[in-house]
């Protein structure tokens, strides 16, 4: 994983909130709940950026891009940022209306994208104006499935 990709500013309340401590934020506070968990403020001075928190605060999709399940591509965004660098390649294996694959190629990460729906396919490719298209490898030739349902690889 590549935490620090998804790190945001620490912000103004930092520099409000850790510049008084008590002698409690210098010392590690174990939870008063009894969960095992303590905190100690300290850690977070001389900081610049952080952890996000475990909700990720995104805008709704206003658009469903011609597809039922359109989701933002924010979303596919921030996983693409903790799980790959630049050049990696993303798989979406249910490709949709794209929102993965393009999100992949603004942060420059190759994609992969299956869908089952011919259709589907077809408004990925014209949006995205894929470079190069092919099925598994480059340059070779391959049989024609003979499938009623065939995956769509772009």
């Amino acid at each position: 994983m590549y935490q620090e990709e998804v790190m945001v500013p620490m912000g103004d309340w930092a520099r409000n909130r850790l510049k008084n401590l008590s002698e409690t934020d210098k010392i590690r506070d174990v939870s008063k709940v009894g969960s095992g968990f303590g905190k100690r403020i300290s850690n977070w001075l001389d900081r610049d950026k952080a952890y996000p928190t475990n909700v990720l605060y995104l805008a709704t999709e206003c658009n469903n891009k011609n597809h039922s399940a359109a989701f933002p591509e924010e979303l596919p965004e921030w996983f693409i940022k903790l799980f790959t660098k630049e050049n990696d390649t993303v798989l979406d294996p249910f490709m949709g209306s794209g929102t993965t694959l393009i999100a992949a190629n603004r942060r420059r990460r190759n994609s992969i994208g299956i869908d089952i729906v011919p259709e589907y396919y077809e408004m990925v490719r014209k949006k995205l104006q894929i470079d190069e298209l092919f099925i598994l490898e480059k340059d070779k030739e391959y049989e024609q499935a003979k499938f009623e349902r065939r995956i769509t690889v772009c």
